[in-house]
């Protein structure tokens, strides 16, 4: 399993954006996001070497992607989202396929 390898970890239902902005803004320090005709919002970790994304760029939902081996950030992040703002959670993460 390629460890560098860009994945799906979730589907965030679009409705929420606000509720999740805020959720994560509770949560983590380095949080960007806009609404520009997509949404996104970018987690920044490790000193800002890496991050995970969640946008609609490429899906009528927010997808949460990332890199494979940041699976745990991906955790945290599901964890402090409100359950009703997400969609579904593919076991395993698919993979990014737009990359």
């Amino acid at each position: 399993m390629d460890q560098k390898e860009y994945v799906i970890f979730a589907e965030l239902d679009a409705h929420c954006f606000e509720h999740i902005v805020t959720a994560l803004q509770r949560r983590f320090d380095h949080l960007q996001y806009g609404r520009q005709g997509d949404d996104w919002i970018w987690v920044e970790c490790c000193h800002g070497r890496e991050r995970l994304e969640i946008d609609s760029f490429y899906s009528p939902w927010l997808e949460l992607k990332g890199r494979r081996r940041n699976y745990g950030l991906a955790q945290e992040i599901l964890a402090c989202l409100p359950p009703a703002c997400i969609r579904c959670v593919p076991q395993p993460p698919r993979v990014d396929l737009t990359r």
